[in-house]
């Protein structure tokens, strides 16, 4: 198995096993405080997509990041149900020789919720937020020695995390912390430089970006410590549906530009209790968002995506909480299946053999697997009205499949490449 294969196999496993803890969620009373802060050191990894393998010194590196400081805020709203806020302020400068360079700064937020026994806590967790990094853009200087990493520009990016959280309380105040996660930053497409009249003379190529975060930390306590059993248990209903927006940014396999995919649909699930359903999607995402015609062997122009698995987690007064593993296909509209010849045009079309010929591409749907896993997290206004989150990672598996070139006959391989999913919707419950 390739490291790039492996990788992509951790990050799956990891998001299943960061939604297990809601499988562990227990009615009974436990102690707990409003208000919680925990400082850190915070490591992530880095260069995974910015360096070409086997470059591992000079201003291309890959590894860990040196730990930096960061700081958690919970507002635990109950002794299983929180609200958490973590910022890195700054971090070592890291020459990554791509997008992701110079000293970053973390901003998330979201939702952490799990199990709580006495002494020890295992919860699962999902953040979104944002990354910058103060080197993002840069170019060499110029002068008699070529330096890296000079005339910087910071860049900002959108970013998701979803991991989980292992806690030891060491006393009713104070209790040691690891978390460990799976970061995600869209990184879109970068103009660096253009010509005097407007166009474009160099630009760099987006991506997501994928690194491992680790914190270890103390968290401290503040305020009175309560004892409370869980709120009221929302009315069981068998049916949730409704209409979705949702955003999947992801690059294609062979064109490296990142575009957002907005997508419309419909949901569904079939609740089988409180902490159970089977929860449906389907999304429909326009042709070539962005307008630029991104074609190629294995995906290209409209997409209708189908996924279909468990939900799990429970309800806990207006709101609940979900895990969800869902596998699903993807069917692309436009997929180049043969390119032939086409006539000839400009100097020597009258003359054989032909000097300028343009292509003709012979495309057609092609269809590929999905897993998407991540969480979800939903209101209910009313008894028979609810509102709906939902993040996470769709993992996109892209088939082999032969294609015809000038009558000759080429393989191309399978692919695998992970998207962030995030949407937003409304709807009834009956």
């Amino acid at each position: 198995m390739s490291s790039g294969s492996s990788y992509r196999l951790y990050c799956i496993i990891l998001s299943i096993l960061s939604a297990s803890p809601l499988l562990f969620v227990e009615a009974s009373a436990q102690p707990y405080t409003a208000n919680e802060v925990s400082v850190g050191a915070d490591a992530q990894s880095f260069g995974w997509r910015g360096c070409p393998p086997g470059l591992a010194s000079g201003p291309c590196q890959h590894g860990l990041d040196f730990p930096t400081v960061s700081f958690t805020y919970t507002r635990n709203l109950s002794p299983v149900v929180a609200l958490e806020g973590t910022l890195q302020p700054t971090s070592w400068f890291m020459q990554t020789d791509g997008i992701d360079s110079g000293r970053e700064t973390v901003a998330l937020g979201g939702v952490k919720t799990g199990w709580r026994g006495r002494r020890w806590g295992l919860y699962g967790k999902l953040d979104a937020g944002m990354v910058s990094f103060s080197c993002g853009d840069w170019n060499w200087s110029v002068g008699t020695t070529s330096i890296a990493y000079q005339n910087c520009a910071r860049l900002t990016h959108f970013a998701l995390e979803y991991g989980g959280a292992v806690e030891f309380r060491k006393s009713p105040r104070y209790a040691f912390r690891l978390d460990i996660g799976h970061l995600e930053a869209a990184e879109f497409d970068h103009v660096m430089s253009r010509y005097r009249d407007g166009s474009v003379m160099q630009f760099r190529e987006g991506g997501v970006t994928q690194h491992v975060d680790a914190q270890i930390g103390v968290s401290r306590t503040f305020g009175r410590i309560e004892t409370t059993v869980p709120d009221r248990v929302p009315a069981k209903q068998k049916w949730d549906t409704g209409v979705t927006f949702a955003l999947q940014p992801r690059i294609q396999p062979d064109f490296e530009y990142l575009s957002a995919y907005p997508s419309w649909g419909l949901w569904a699930s079939r609740n089988f209790g409180n902490h159970f359903s089977w929860d449906s999607t389907l999304l429909h995402s326009p042709r070539n968002p962005g307008g630029i015609e991104d074609v190629d062997f294995q995906a290209g122009g409209r997409a209708v995506e189908f996924l279909s698995g468990v939900k799990f987690g429970f309800r806990d007064g207006h709101f609940g909480y979900f895990a969800k593993v869902r596998p699903g296909i993807i069917t692309f509209g436009e997929a180049d299946r043969q390119t032939n010849p086409g006539p000839c045009f400009g100097i020597g079309r009258h003359v054989l053999p032909c000097r300028l010929r343009t292509l003709k591409f012979d495309r057609g749907m092609f269809t590929d697997f999905v897993l998407d896993t991540g969480g979800i997290v939903e209101a209910y206004p009313t008894r028979h009205t609810i509102l709906r989150f939902e993040a996470g990672n769709a993992t996109i598996f892209y088939l082999p499949k032969n294609i015809i070139d000038f009558a000759q006959v080429f393989p191309i391989p399978e692919r695998t490449q992970s998207s962030i999913l995030i949407s937003f919707g409304a709807g009834i419950r009956f």
